[in-house]
């Protein structure tokens, strides 16, 4: 099998420096900063695209002499869903890595497919690759992950590699059978409003408390998971593919203020839940949220042709 095998002929190459080869011991894509993840989410798509481990150089780190530098495995990981790597790895091995290290690598994605490359001896990554090799010690990537282009590209898809069988942690084979069953029968365009929807709820209630120009409310909501689930819930089965505040269509369109919109029924309501959440246009949720409740629904009664002051019997 070579790398190209695992992705698209089109698809993206991705570089990372890990510490050692995938495996059980380490069965996912971790990093420090979310920054990564955020990058990986919006840059990286399965089934087409692949991230390849080089080993670090730092002995301490890639205890394995024959890994440094080299390139060691090439994975292929869901970007959709941001995980506890505490969660994804076996509980001996997290204590011995927080021991070691601390909660150094606190983010992790799951790797769906992997291979190894074959070795010792394992390629130098130098001399396959040198200039995304050399862009992995810049300070934009340090941490990070660098693209591959070019000849160098069309290089590492040539490369022989050896699958890897991986024991995927429970939550993730939930969360891969939830997509697949939604791909296959849900519409394009609420799949990727849903996601959308999702990834802001998260982005949110990481921000819950931080200093800005005002305090963000803490916010609570659940993992990418459940609240993918429930909005999907939510705007197709409960709401019918309808708003749940003036009851019009939710559709696809340029038109940024009829775009779907998370809303919290109650606003002082700091949770993001089966109860309290709905799905909106976004210029009904703005309206309702800034003028409330009842001047929104005025509003939607002139809309309508309808006088508010006079009671109907």
């Amino acid at each position: 099998m070579r790398v190209v095998d695992m992705m698209h002929e089109d698809g993206r190459v991705f570089l990372k420096s890990e510490w050692g080869q995938i495996g059980n011991d380490w069965p996912c894509v971790s990093f420090t900063k979310s920054s990564v993840g955020e990058f990986l989410r919006a840059n990286f798509r399965p089934k087409r695209d692949i991230l390849i481990y080089v080993g670090t150089t730092n002995a301490e780190m890639t205890e394995n002499h024959d890994h440094r530098s080299r390139l060691i495995s090439t994975v292929s990981i869901e970007p959709n869903q941001l995980l506890s790597t505490k969660k994804m790895i076996p509980a001996d091995v997290w204590a011995r890595s927080t021991a070691k290290w601390g909660d150094r690598w606190p983010h992790a994605m799951a790797v769906l497919n992997a291979a190894n490359f074959f070795g010792p001896p394992f390629l130098y990554a130098r001399e396959v690759i040198p200039y995304a090799y050399a862009s992995l010690g810049q300070l934009t990537h340090r941490g990070g992950v660098a693209e591959v282009f070019s000849l160098e590209r069309k290089a590492l898809m040539g490369l022989a590699v050896q699958g890897v069988e991986l024991t995927l942690h429970r939550d993730v084979i939930e969360y891969m059978h939830l997509r697949s069953g939604i791909d296959a029968g849900t519409d394009k365009y609420v799949n990727e409003e849903a996601t959308r929807m999702a990834n802001l709820i998260i982005e949110r209630v990481k921000r819950g408390g931080e200093q800005s120009t005002r305090i963000n409310p803490c916010r609570h909501a659940p993992n990418f998971f459940d609240l993918y689930n429930l909005i999907l819930k939510k705007w197709q089965a409960d709401q019918r593919g309808l708003c749940a505040l003036c009851q019009g269509k939710l559709i696809a369109t340029m038109n940024p203020i009829l775009q779907p919109s998370v809303d919290r029924k109650d606003s002082n309501n700091i949770a993001y839940d089966a109860e309290k959440l709905q799905v909106t246009h976004l210029a009904c949720n703005l309206g309702k949220n800034k003028y409330g409740l009842d001047h929104f629904e005025e509003w939607l009664s002139i809309l309508r042709g309808v006088d508010p002051t006079i009671d109907v019997c």
